[in-house]
């Protein structure tokens, strides 16, 4: 009998900025050691604005007003970084922010700090799966719906 399917909801950021748009580098999970997009898991009771606020202040050391429509995405990831094969499902929502100041250097247990992804020549497979269902180039290894 195989193990059950891994499911994990989250609250994330999309923040574009001429071309590219700014990741974080994981350090834990089944995106370990690629780039995916600021944000994660809402704590009891929080929305997802507050979460997504919270997720920004802990990652980037943003302060940021996460108003706007959120969109849902859906993947299901068969494949971890280190290629073993998973069943893992993301669920999650998605928000479209612009920066008014630059992120700073922070300490995160998810995160090893961020980079700007040049999106017209960067080498999308140090990218998520969500990343790539996000921005609309499905991953190898998943199953997209929208």
């Amino acid at each position: 009998m195989g193990s059950a399917p891994q499911c994990h909801f989250g609250v994330y950021a999309r923040i574009r900025d001429a071309g590219r748009i700014l990741l974080v580098h994981k350090t834990r999970g089944p995106y370990t050691g690629l780039l995916d997009l600021p944000g994660g898991r809402p704590e009891p009771g929080e929305t997802w604005p507050q979460t997504l606020e919270r997720e920004l202040q802990e990652e980037l050391g943003l302060t940021i007003s996460a108003t706007g429509a959120f969109r849902p995405f859906d993947v299901h990831v068969q494949q971890s970084s280190t290629g073993a094969p998973i069943d893992f499902h993301h669920h999650g929502v998605v928000l479209d922010l612009a920066l008014a100041s630059p992120p700073a250097p922070v300490t995160s247990p998810d995160t090893a700090g961020y980079e700007w992804f040049d999106l017209r020549t960067g080498d999308t497979t140090c990218l998520s799966a969500a990343v790539r269902t996000v921005l609309g180039r499905h991953p190898p290894g998943t199953v997209n719906r929208q």
